[in-house]
C-alpha cells in the first residue's frame, strides 16, 4: 500500500468516528431539538468529513455532505429549526455517505441517479424550510461585515524554501488572508542571508497572523488549500472575540518584530483574559492531554500481541513443567517469575484488547428508532452498562445475534399504540438493554414492556411441526427452550424484520461461538428478558485442571464455587443423580459417563466440583483435581465444534492435549429436567 493509499484508509477510519458521533448525537438531538451544542456538533462532524473528502478524492463525497452541511449552517444561524424531517433525512444522509465512503466516486448508474435525487432533497428541504432565502453571495457578503461572533485566531505560515518555484506568491495568501476579515501581520526575516548569498528563488520570510473573523476555521484553512504540503501552518483560535485593538497584543506584536521572535499561543491568549476564555483554555488543555495520553492502533496489531502473549503462556507452562521434573530450584525460582510476569503481561494484553459496547451500541439505538417509526410504534430504547468492555472478537460475534433480539423486541414483542392502550399499558414501549459485570462474566439482558410469549402459542407449535409429542408436560423454562430449535417461529405471517422460522436458533449457535449462553424469560402480557451471559475473553483464562481416568480436562475457575471429596457409592445410593450438601439437592454428573470412561473400581476414589452460574448449581465428579493452570483456550476444529460439552482445547506443558469443559452446557443440560442426566449418559460425548 503506497502513501496516498495509507492516507485514505486513515481518513475512511476517521469519518467512521465522524459518523459515529454524528449519529449519537443526532440521536440526542432528536429529544432536545433546541440544543445548540449538539447542532454544533453534527455541524463539525459534517466539515470534517467534507474538507477531507475533498482533499483525498472522494469528490462525491464532498459534494454530497456540502449540501447537506449548508442546511445545519442555517440552522447554526436560527434560519432554520430542527424537526423530525430534518433528523429523518440527515439518517438517511449518512447511510449514503457510508456507501460513499466505501465505493469512492465509482457509481453505477442506478446510485448515480440516487445521489443526485437525494441533492434534490436537500434543495427542495431548504427553500421549504429556510425563514430567509438568500444567496450564497449575499450570505457571505453578510458574514464579512457582520461583527456577530467574531474570533480572534492566531496564523502561523512558515513556508518552505522551495515555495516560490511553482509561482506562488505568499503576499497574495497574506491579502485573501486579511480579506477574512480584520487582521494584523508581523514578517520575520532573520533567515534572510547576506546579499552573497541570497537566491532570488527561495522564500526566506515567515509570517504570523493575528485574524479576527466571523469565518469558520476552515475558511482560513482553505486559502492556504494549494499549498498543503509546502508549508509549515497552524491556525489556533485564541479568543472567542476581537483582540485586534487590545492594547497588549500592539505591545506583543512590537516585541515579536523587534526580537525576530515568533509568538507563543500563550502569550497571545493572555491579550485578553476573560472567564469564559479562561474555561476553554482549559478545555483545550485536557482535549490536548487526552490525545498524548492515548493513540490508535490497529487492531491486527492487537491480536498479534495477544496469540504472542498466548504463546508465551505455553512457553511458561512448558519451563515450569521442566523446572519440576528436574528438581532444579534455580530454574524453579526463575518459571515462577517468568509465571508472573506473563501473568501481568497478558493481563495487560487483554485490558488493551477490551472495546466498550458503547462502540456497537449506535447502529442499536439506530434499528430501534428507523423500525419504530416504519411500524408506527413508540419506543423508548433505555440503555444501561454501556461502559462495559468486551474482548474485540467477542463483540464482533455478537453485533447479528442482538441486532435479532431487537428485531424481535419491535417486531414480535412491543404491542401497536392501539393494543397498549387497550390493555392499559402506556402507548409508548421501552427496550431495555443492560450490561453488568458478574463474577468472571458479563451479562447483557435485552428486556421490553410488550406482550410476552404464550406457552401454550409455543406447546402448540411445536406439536404442529413434530418437535414434541401431545400432552408432553414441560416446564415454563422448557416451552421456552423450544424457541431455539432451528426451524420453529409462532409468527404465521412473515415479515421483512423478523418470523421467517429461522433465527433463534442461529442466535445461540453464534453466542454459543463465542463461548456465551442465552436464555429466555416471558410472562405473558408483560414482557420478555433475553439474557446472555459471555466470558470477557476468549484467550486464555484461569481454569482448575482435574483428571479423568487417563485424560484431562479444564474448568474455568470462574464458574467454581467449592470442591470436596465424593463418597464412595454416592452414585449408586443418591436418587434422580440429586445429591444433599448442606440441607440443599444439587444436582450432579459423573464426567466418566458424560465422556464414556470405565467405571472406576472400588479402590479408586474421586472428587466432587461444584460450579454454579446465578441461581443455577451442579456437582461434576471428576477422579481428582490437579491444581490450578493458565489455560490458553485454542478452538476445535470443524469435526469437533458440533460436540456437546467441550469449548476448546489447550495445549499442556509436556505437549499433550487437554479439552476445556464448557460449564454452560452442562448447566444447561441439567438445568430443567430430574432424567436429563441419564439422557447424557445414553447420549456420550464420543
Amino acid at each position: 500500500m503506497d502513501k496516498i493509499d495509507q492516507f485514505k484508509a486513515k481518513f475512511v477510519e476517521e469519518s467512521m468516528d465522524n459518523i459515529r458521533d454524528l449519529e449519537e448525537a443526532l440521536l440526542l438531538l432528536e429529544n432536545d431539538m433546541e440544543n445548540q451544542e449538539l447542532i454544533e456538533r453534527i455541524f463539525r462532524a459534517m466539515h470534517s468529513i467534507k474538507g477531507g473528502g475533498a482533499m483525498f478524492g472522494f469528490n462525491r463525497l464532498s459534494e454530497f455532505t456540502h449540501h447537506l452541511e449548508t442546511i445545519y449552517d442555517n440552522v447554526r444561524n436560527k434560519k432554520i429549526n430542527v424537526n423530525s424531517e430534518l433528523i429523518t433525512l440527515t439518517f438517511s444522509a449518512i447511510d449514503r455517505i457510508m456507501h460513499l465512503l466505501k465505493f469512492g466516486d465509482n457509481l453505477s448508474k442506478n446510485e448515480l441517479s440516487d445521489f443526485n435525487s437525494a441533492i434534490a432533497g436537500f434543495e427542495s428541504f431548504l427553500k421549504g424550510n429556510a425563514s430567509e432565502k438568500k444567496t450564497n453571495i449575499q450570505t457571505k457578503n453578510e458574514e464579512l461585515v457582520n461583527p456577530e461572533g467574531e474570533k480572534s485566531y492566531l496564523i502561523t505560515f512558515i513556508p518552505q524554501a522551495e515555495l516560490l518555484d511553482n509561482g506562488t506568491n505568499p503576499f497574495l495568501l497574506l491579502d485573501d488572508v486579511h480579506a477574512l476579515g480584520k487582521a494584523v501581520t508581523v514578517a520575520f526575516t532573520s533567515k534572510i542571508p547576506d546579499i552573497d548569498n541570497l537566491k532570488p528563488d527561495t522564500c526566506y520570510t515567515f509570517w504570523q497572523i493575528i485574524l479576527s473573523t466571523a469565518q469558520s476555521i476552515n475558511e482560513i484553512k482553505e486559502v492556504f488549500i494549494f499549498v498543503d504540503g509546502e508549508c509549515e501552518l497552524h491556525i489556533d483560535q485564541v479568543a472567542d472575540a476581537s483582540i485586534i485593538n487590545s492594547p497588549k497584543l500592539k505591545e506583543l506584536l512590537d516585541k515579536a518584530s523587534t526580537t525576530n521572535t515568533l509568538l507563543t499561543l500563550n502569550e497571545v491568549k493572555n491579550c485578553v483574559e476573560t472567564p469564559e476564555e479562561a474555561a476553554e483554555k482549559k478545555k483545550a488543555a485536557v482535549a490536548k492531554e487526552h490525545k498524548i495520553s492515548s493513540i490508535r492502533v490497529s487492531s491486527h496489531k492487537v491480536d498479534e500481541l495477544v496469540t504472542l502473549v498466548s504463546e508465551l503462556v505455553i512457553t511458561q507452562s512448558q519451563l515450569s513443567l521442566f523446572a519440576e521434573n528436574n528438581n532444579d530450584t534455580t530454574i524453579a525460582a526463575i518459571a515462577e517469575n517468568i509465571q508472573k510476569l506473563s501473568r501481568q503481561l497478558r493481563d495487560n494484553a487483554f485490558d488493551i484488547s477490551l472495546i466498550p459496547l458503547q462502540s456497537e451500541l449506535m447502529r442499536f439505538q439506530r434499528l430501534v428508532r428507523d423500525l419504530s417509526k416504519e411500524q408506527n410504534k413508540d419506543i423508548d430504547f433505555i440503555i444501561e452498562g454501556s461502559d462495559i468492555e468486551l474482548d474485540k472478537t467477542i463483540i464482533e460475534n455478537l453485533t447479528d445475534p442482538l441486532l435479532h433480539i431487537l428485531r424481535n423486541c419491535i417486531d414480535h414483542g412491543i404491542e401497536s399504540k392501539e393494543e397498549r392502550i387497550a390493555a392499559g399499558k402506556s402507548p409508548k414501549g421501552t427496550i431495555l438493554f443492560k450490561a453488568y459485570n458478574s463474577g468472571a462474566n458479563v451479562i447483557i439482558e435485552v428486556s421490553d414492556d410488550g406482550r410476552g410469549i404464550d406457552p401454550d402459542i409455543i406447546m402448540n407449535k411445536a406439536v404442529k411441526k413434530g418437535f414434541i409429542k401431545p400432552n408432553t408436560q414441560l416446564a415454563k423454562e422448557e416451552i421456552f427452550e423450544l424457541l431455539f430449535t432451528s426451524g420453529f417461529s409462532t409468527r404465521e405471517t412473515v415479515s421483512d424484520i423478523s418470523g421467517r422460522g429461522v433465527g433463534m436458533d442461529v442466535v445461540r449457535r453464534k453466542i454459543a461461538g463465542i463461548r456465551g449462553d442465552v436464555s429466555i424469560d416471558s410472562e405473558k402480557g408483560k414482557g420478555t428478558i433475553m439474557s446472555i451471559r459471555l466470558p470477557f475473553t476468549l484467550s486464555i483464562i484461569d481454569g482448575l485442571l482435574i483428571k479423568v481416568a487417563a485424560n484431562h480436562y479444564v474448568l474455568p475457575i470462574s464458574s467454581i464455587e467449592t470442591i470436596f471429596s465424593a463418597e464412595k457409592g454416592r452414585k449408586d445410593t443418591s436418587f434422580n443423580y440429586v445429591v444433599t450438601i448442606n440441607n440443599e439437592q444439587i444436582p450432579y454428573i459423573d464426567l466418566r459417563d458424560i465422556f464414556k470412561e470405565a467405571e472406576r473400581t472400588d479402590e479408586e476414589y474421586s472428587q466432587m466440583i461444584l460450579i454454579r452460574t446465578d441461581d443455577k448449581k451442579l456437582g461434576i465428579i471428576a477422579d481428582s483435581v490437579v491444581g490450578e493452570y493458565q489455560t490458553v483456550v485454542k478452538p476445535l476444529g470443524r469435526f469437533l465444534e458440533k460436540q456437546g460439552y467441550v469449548s476448546g482445547a489447550s495445549i499442556m506443558g509436556d505437549g499433550t492435549i487437554s479439552m476445556v469443559i464448557d460449564t454452560s452446557r452442562l448447566l444447561n443440560a441439567r438445568r430443567f429436567k430430574k432424567e436429563t442426566a441419564r439422557e447424557m449418559i445414553k447420549n456420550p460425548v464420543v
